[in-house]
């Protein structure tokens, strides 16, 4: 299907959200071919999630996976990808400690995104669904969405950007990769600008704004709202507390806190995103309550209960904005508890947590396996498997 005839579809809506997470972007993968075996197996019409999905968008790592999806690939290739490569591309910068620059080298990512993407630019034809990816202009401090749908307010300043660019800039996380500098049209004129990651803004996990940029009317796409008529699937790819045990704070330096305070900033970010999911959307019973269990791992109010408050006598004017959509979150907390309810006692939280964790990719690999199979249901998708002829 070309994005044209994409575009003018008038069944129900779905969207795919994958978070940021660096290597651990192979949780995603993981629970990403659960998904793809339930939709896209011989007796259904569709042959890659990107058939399925109408747009998919990431942020950091979430931005491979998404722009590799939109093009068509099947999971597995994507997950080879992470395993084969993984330890090239996290390649130390072996002057990082000595003058503090980024603690990896970036062209080794380079080279690997300008493999798998060429020079494919956002509009390329080569992408089979509408695609957003995440990054943040650090010269403007403003958050950038670059989306290849032709209604999108900002697609003619952006459809001619590098694919491989506007990812290596989603992925720039400050300390771990240098800023990725392009030149972008802001009101017809061209500007350099320097960007880094998408994580370093409240859309790490990208998915309320992928809601807003596709159902808000200033942003000219315009796609109907309602529990059946908007599916939005969301990929997180784990998250850790990030707990400092007692008296080790006070000895941290710079070197340590930079990545703490990067990772805390995502992972909270990530966790508060999905709380306004659970706000506005309809979510299985199941899925709700390992939602519930997430928010109160960071200590954020638990979504069902105000839900209630919204529908009780206490608060009878209120709007009812839980079905705005239905909404699905797979991921799981780092935590020994957890760890044991999934059968994973052998892997430990603390060291699988890091986002260049290139050493624990076969435990990363089973938690996502695990996440998948507790967690995903082809009974989900029942009410969204409508054919593109509708």
């Amino acid at each position: 299907m070309n994005l044209e005839t994409r575009k003018n579809l008038t069944r129900p809506r779905r969207i795919l959200s994958i978070d940021g997470g660096g290597i651990r972007g192979v949780i995603a993968a993981e629970i990403l071919l659960k998904i793809e075996d339930i939709l896209c197996n011989r007796d259904t019409p569709w042959n890659c999630l990107a058939d399925y999905f109408d747009l998919i968008g990431g942020t950091s790592t979430g931005s491979i996976l998404a722009s590799a999806l939109a093009m068509g690939m099947r999971v597995q290739d994507i997950l080879d990808l992470y395993v084969n490569h993984g330890h090239d591309i996290f390649s130390p910068n072996v002057f990082w400690k000595r003058w503090l620059f980024s603690r990896y080298k970036s062209q080794p990512l380079e080279r690997r995104l300008k493999d798998l993407f060429g020079d494919k630019t956002l509009d390329s034809n080569e992408l089979k669904t509408f695609l957003a990816i995440v990054s943040k202009n650090a010269t403007t401090a403003r958050n950038y969405f670059f989306i290849n749908h032709p209604d999108n307010r900002f697609y003619d300043d952006n459809q001619s950007l590098p694919l491989w660019q506007l990812i290596r800039a989603s992925t720039a996380a400050p300390s771990f990769f240098p800023p990725q500098s392009m030149t972008v049209k802001t009101h017809g004129k061209k500007h350099d600008y320097e960007f880094i990651d998408g994580g370093m803004s409240m859309f790490n996990n990208p998915g309320f704004q992928l809601f807003v940029e596709a159902t808000q009317p200033q942003y000219r796409i315009c796609w109907k709202t309602g529990a059946d008529n908007l599916l939005l699937v969301s990929i997180g790819t784990g998250f850790s507390s990030n707990t400092i045990a007692f008296e080790r704070a006070k000895r941290h330096t710079i070197l340590n806190w930079a990545p703490y305070a990067i990772g805390t900033l995502m992972e909270d970010a990530s966790v508060q995103q999905n709380f306004i999911m659970g706000l506005i959307g309809t979510t299985p019973p199941e899925l709700q309550r390992r939602m519930d269990d997430e928010l109160r791992n960071l200590s954020i109010p638990i979504c069902r209960e105000l839900q209630d408050l919204q529908h009780s006598d206490a608060s009878p004017h209120a709007t009812q904005l839980s079905n705005l959509l239905t909404y699905h979150r797979y991921t799981t907390v780092f935590s020994e508890t957890r760890f044991q309810d999934l059968k994973l006692k052998s892997i430990t939280p603390n060291q699988v947590a890091a986002m260049d964790a290139v050493a624990q990719i076969p435990a990363l690999k089973e938690i996502g396996q695990a996440i998948a199979d507790e967690q995903v249901r082809p009974e989900y998708f029942d009410n969204f498997l409508h054919p593109d002829s509708e």
